[in-house]
């Protein structure tokens, strides 16, 4: 089995440079790099173990299989698995401090 290629949904990507800028401003420069290294380091795991991260179960009911991985403390990174095309789609990045129906919507 090969590694599997990350994809971010353009909402996604735009959500990490939001929370990256954010963490600059309010936090300084060890916020900053502290998002970029858990971001690449989660990367690196997903294109070895897909699976590695917890489903989320606030979207257990959806047709997909959502998984997240926790970021900063306050985030997760929502993402799906595509094994017929051993491709990863990172979906959102979840405020976990708002309410999950916020974030039921921003999948659909």
């Amino acid at each position: 089995m090969g590694k599997y290629q990350i994809i971010w949904r353009t909402k996604a990507r735009l959500l990490y440079i939001r929370h990256l800028s954010y963490a600059y401003q309010e936090f300084g420069a060890k916020a900053f790099y502290g998002w970029i290294d858990s971001i690449r380091e989660m990367e690196e795991r997903l294109q070895e173990y897909p699976r590695a991260y917890m489903k989320v179960p606030e979207l257990s009911d959806m047709f997909d299989e959502y998984r997240g991985h926790t970021v900063m403390r306050n985030f997760k990174v929502i993402y799906t698995v595509d094994d017929k095309r051993q491709k990863i789609k990172i979906i959102t990045i979840w405020d976990m401090r708002m309410h999950p129906d916020k974030l039921t919507k921003s999948i659909r």
